[in-house]
This record gives C-alpha cells, sequence and structure tokens, in this order.
C-alpha cells in the first residue's frame, strides 16, 4: 500500500492489529449482552423463530440464544473466531431480513444487524487476529 503521507505508514501499521482487536472485542461483548436475556430463557424467542419459519421453533430459538451469546464470548476471547463469526453473522443476517421483511421496517429495523453482520464477515475473512487466542495459539479454523 502506497501511501499519501508515507511518514504515517508506521503509525498504521501498529494501530492495525490494535484495532482489529478493539472492533472484535466490542462486536463480542455487544453480542453476549444482546444474547444475555435469551440465554437466561432460551425458549423465550419460540413465537419469533416460529414466525420467521424455522421448525421446530424450540429447537432454532435454543440455538439462537446459545449462538448469539457463546458466540459472542468466543468473538470475545478470540477463539474459533472464524466459526464463532459465522454463526453470529447468520444470526444477524436473519435479523436483517425480519426486521426489514417481515416487519416491514426497511433499512431503520435492519440496519443495526446488517451493520453487526458486516462486522462478523470481516473476522469470517480475518480470523481473530494477533491479540486473540487463536492468534496466540497459532491456529485458526
Amino acid at each position: 500500500m502506497r501511501y499519501y503521507f508515507p511518514m504515517l505508514s508506521g503509525f498504521y501499521n501498529r494501530l492495525r492489529p490494535l484495532s482489529e482487536t478493539f472492533l472484535r472485542v466490542i462486536s463480542g461483548l455487544a453480542l453476549m449482552v444482546h444474547g444475555w436475556p435469551k440465554i437466561t430463557d432460551p425458549l423465550g424467542n419460540v413465537e419469533m423463530v416460529g414466525m420467521i419459519g424455522f421448525a421446530p421453533a424450540a429447537f432454532w430459538s435454543v440455538a439462537l440464544a446459545v449462538t448469539e451469546f457463546f458466540g459472542g464470548l468466543l468473538l470475545l476471547l478470540g477463539l474459533f473466531t472464524r466459526l464463532a463469526a459465522l454463526g453470529t453473522f447468520i444470526i444477524l443476517a436473519v435479523a436483517a431480513y425480519f426486521h426489514w421483511v417481515l416487519l416491514g421496517q426497511g433499512w431503520s429495523g435492519a440496519e443495526f444487524p446488517l451493520l453487526w453482520a458486516a462486522v462478523n464477515l470481516f473476522f469470517i475473512a480475518r480470523g481473530g487476529g494477533r491479540y486473540s487466542l487463536d492468534g496466540i495459539r497459532g491456529r485458526e479454523i
């Protein structure tokens, strides 16, 4: 990469792994916070997942709770990052569809899940980065 201001290249190179780590930790934490009510009541979303068309709805409600909360934890830690990001990406893509199409909220309803889906797509492509448990272990999926 050629920079317009080459004297900043060292700064950018040092900032890159820190910014990726910050993004991963914050997105994992956000998923955990958002998933906490679901994990404490894993059958609380049976009606919603049934309305989307997932059957059996009880199974998918539990799968949603586990994936959102523990996927967020794995992202926060940077452990099995690509797998966790894939699971949460799927949930967020379904959430975007739910809000945009089924609830008819359009962009305003789907903006949050689309933004977080994009963040998770980044980690599917890039992995956990240098400052992750995957990076420390030297192994990624």
